[in-house]
């Protein structure tokens, strides 16, 4: 069986004859030196053994049994609030989310409360990064409209060069329609 080879200069492959192993040769295309290696032991094929078919029997066929059982209809009771089953003795529907327990649903309330009066915590930082970074959409949409214009022939991606352009016109759009209702909401 012939050896495969492949010269390291310029990835061509040959194949060379059994007596050539451990040799060296040049590459018939680039000249390039080409050592050729024993070839590989050839992987020994071994055959299945077939087994006969055994018969299905009823076991083979069983379901196992489930692991949990559903509590009786005299453990359940019908949400207020949703209606679902729920526990008899549960504090909260896990359906809808209503609290029965009362310390626990006025501790919830107060909870509840505290978060609505929280302040905005935006940093000045935070709004000069994402300004600096909202400045250059415009500037790509203006540039990318009159590099399309000045380009009204067909060429290699054009398409993507539209849509580009368009997703920078949306986005300076939005930018400023962001910067309409804040302004406006403050006063």
């Amino acid at each position: 069986m012939p050896i495969q080879v492949t010269c390291p200069s310029c990835n061509s492959q040959f194949n060379a004859p059994d007596n050539a192993a451990g040799k060296r040769t040049k590459c018939p295309k680039c000249g390039g030196i080409i050592d050729i290696q024993a070839a590989a032991p050839a992987e020994e094929i071994y055959e299945a053994e077939e087994e006969p078919m055994a018969a299905f029997t009823g076991e083979d066929l069983e379901l196992d049994k489930p692991a949990a059982t559903v509590p009786a209809d005299g453990d359940r009771r019908p949400c207020p609030m949703c209606g679902e089953m729920i526990q008899k003795n549960a504090v909260k529907c896990r359906y809808c989310g209503e609290i029965f327990d009362p310390v626990l649903k006025k501790e919830s309330l107060k909870q509840g409360a505290a978060a609505a009066q929280k302040q905005d915590n935006t940093t000045p930082i935070l709004i000069f990064v994402t300004s600096l970074m909202g400045c250059f959409s415009p500037i790509i949409a203006i540039y990318g409209t009159i590099w399309l214009v000045n380009r009204p022939y067909a060429f290699k991606y054009k398409g993507l060069a539209i849509a580009g352009t368009v997703i920078h016109w949306v986005w300076t759009l939005l930018l400023l329609a962001g910067f309409v209702l804040g302004s406006v909401g403050r006063h």
